[in-house]
């Protein structure tokens, strides 16, 4: 039995790549006093990807954290494992495949390129696919990253996407209540990413209870969070520091040239 955790739930949005937005959410929300939850889409777009994903894994062995599988996540893994049902072992070689042109196409460059090892990408990518959920209930909030799940849709296999075709829970933007389900009764809300909004947006469901959009979008430097007990709270970046540090070769950087080489 799971042993009951009264901390309250952060819900952190889209960080896309941007490891500074992470740090800003950490610091609002220590995981010592916060249980944190991540709303997916934490890779591609910037050059932190490696770091996020370290960062969490730290956070996870040592407070417990939840990762939620986004559209990003899911465009990597069907590109670097196969479609589902067609699944392979992880091979972060970039091919000629639909599922590798799309992904680089949204972003999946700045991924590969975050990282100076094959092995690491690698792993982080096997503890995506292990840890990362489609939804979650926590405290009587529902968070998932695009919109909420059809009440007959029941949690699925460790990867976390379905069979065939695209994932709505993943890739939705609801507008209104026709693609916003009810939730259970005993549930009081649901957060979510994905849409990107100027700032927090409340939408109500069909049950009336509040559908809370907080992705503040890809270009944004401040970052919206989701406090089960508070709300949302939106974090300001502090000024833009430039960094004049010569860069370091990467694994990810030979691995797209090499792909765009082949393409040309």
């Amino acid at each position: 039995m799971e042993l009951y955790d009264p901390r309250p739930t952060v819900a952190i949005p889209d960080l896309n790549g941007k490891y500074e937005r992470f740090l800003l959410a950490i610091e609002h929300a220590p995981p010592t006093e916060h249980f944190l939850i991540l709303l997916g889409d934490m890779i591609d777009d910037g050059s932190g990807v490696q770091q996020i994903l370290r960062h969490l894994r730290e956070i996870h062995a040592e407070h417990g954290l939840q990762v939620l599988a986004g559209n990003h996540e899911e465009l990597m893994i069907n590109a670097l494992c196969g479609l589902p049902g067609m699944r392979h072992a992880i091979d972060p070689t970039p091919g000629d495949t639909p599922e590798w042109r799309r992904w680089l196409r949204n972003g999946g460059r700045a991924t590969l390129e975050s990282y100076r090892s094959k092995r690491a990408l690698i792993s982080d990518v096997e503890w995506l696919i292990q840890h990362s959920k489609r939804w979650v209930v926590r405290h009587r909030w529902l968070y998932s990253h695009a919109t909420r799940p059809h009440p007959a849709q029941q949690p699925l296999s460790v990867e976390q996407l379905t069979p065939s075709g695209a994932d709505m829970l993943l890739w939705d933007r609801p507008t209104g209540t026709a693609n916003l389900y009810a939730l259970p009764e005993n549930l009081i809300g649901s957060v979510h990413g994905h849409t990107p909004r100027p700032i927090p947006e409340r939408l109500l469901g069909p049950d009336r209870k509040p559908a809370w959009f907080i992705d503040l979008g890809k270009q944004a430097r401040d970052i919206a969070v989701h406090h089960s007990e508070t709300g949302p709270h939106v974090l300001h970046a502090p000024p833009l520091v430039l960094d004049t540090r010569p860069a370091s070769p990467r694994f990810g950087e030979a691995l797209v040239a090499r792909f765009r080489r082949k393409a040309t």
